[in-house]
């Protein structure tokens, strides 16, 4: 397994709690957040290495399709 950075663990964290805010029902963290490192390594999407920008962006998609199934 590759080594993860410090900034990896804090968006992690961050993409966790901002989709757990947003679930009608909720789920344990430990499921949810081992659900999202699935997601982002079978999409090959590295948040370690993702400019700032960019994850700010994906946080917005992610609160945007989150709360398109929470109505």
């Amino acid at each position: 397994m590759k080594k993860q950075n410090k900034l990896y663990k804090q968006r992690l964290e961050y993409l966790v709690n901002v989709i757990h805010q947003c679930l009608p029902t909720k789920i344990p963290l430990f499921m949810l957040r081992k659900a999202i490192k699935l997601y982002l390594n079978h999409n090959f999407i590295d948040i370690g290495v993702m400019e700032e920008q960019h994850f700010k962006l994906l946080v917005e998609q992610v609160k945007k399709i989150y709360v398109k199934y929470r109505k």
